[in-house]
């Protein structure tokens, strides 16, 4: 039973245009019954809470454990669940995801526990209105994130699967990042021992736009130019506003 191999964990902030739906997303996936799922929210000040707490009371058919703490930026929100979780493995998901295989998460746990993998990984592909310089974006993303994944593994933070041990023993995520604290934590990782799936999840454009375009594709090339200057990823570009 994956309740007893698995915990999810979620940071929110502000999320309740999607969370609804991605609650849904999971509870349609094979094998999830009673898994415990950690919502690490940030202080919305939005509906977030309250329609999960609905969501829990009146849609949960497979009765998914959850739990509400504090959380802070996402980096800060993955470890403060993953601190609470007990099982061999932990999923980390974002807010806004939905899934394009109902064995996405039965798969992956498959490759810890049994291909003693440490860490799975997906590349999203674009969903919703069309947009086709989201479009771009999204398979620009997929292909740099095959490329680099060769020879330094690249995890995104919308769909990152671990094995608990393993994750702790790398020290979780660096709270001190602004951004991109998913790649630095897969990056520590041993190509050997990452798992990289095709196109597991969708997400919108919605940080493309609240970010812009250009300056998206700039922080790409800027992460990518100082990936071995860990004081780059201290500094605030702005992407968590």
């Amino acid at each position: 039973m994956l309740s007893h191999q698995l915990t999810i964990v979620i940071p929110t902030f502000n999320e309740e245009k999607y969370i609804w739906r991605t609650l849904n997303e999971i509870d349609n996936q094979i094998g999830v019954k009673r898994v415990k799922i950690i919502i690490a929210d940030a202080e919305s000040t939005d509906n977030t809470i309250h329609l999960i707490n609905i969501w829990k009371k009146f849609n949960n058919i497979n009765n998914l454990k959850i739990k509400i703490i504090k959380g802070g930026l996402p980096a800060v929100g993955r470890n403060a669940g993953a601190k609470l979780a007990t099982t061999p493995c932990i999923l980390f998901l974002d807010a806004d995801i939905t899934f394009t295989k109902k064995n996405a998460i039965l798969s992956s746990v498959d490759l810890i526990s049994f291909m003693d993998y440490d860490m799975v990984s997906t590349n999203p592909i674009y969903k919703g209105k069309w947009d086709i310089r989201a479009n771009i974006m999204f398979k620009l993303n997929k292909y740099i994130t095959w490329f680099l994944s060769k020879t330094e593994p690249f995890a995104i933070g919308g769909f990152t699967m671990v094995n608990r041990k393993s994750f702790n023993l790398l020290g979780g995520y660096d709270e001190n990042a602004k951004q991109s604290e998913d790649w630095l934590l897969s990056k520590k990782v041993h190509p050997k021992k990452f798992k990289l799936l095709p196109n597991l999840i969708t997400q919108d454009n919605r940080r493309f736009k609240s970010y812009g375009y250009f300056s998206m594709i700039k922080l790409m090339w800027n992460n990518w130019k100082n990936r071995n200057n860990i004081n780059y990823f201290y500094e605030d570009k702005g992407y968590w506003k």
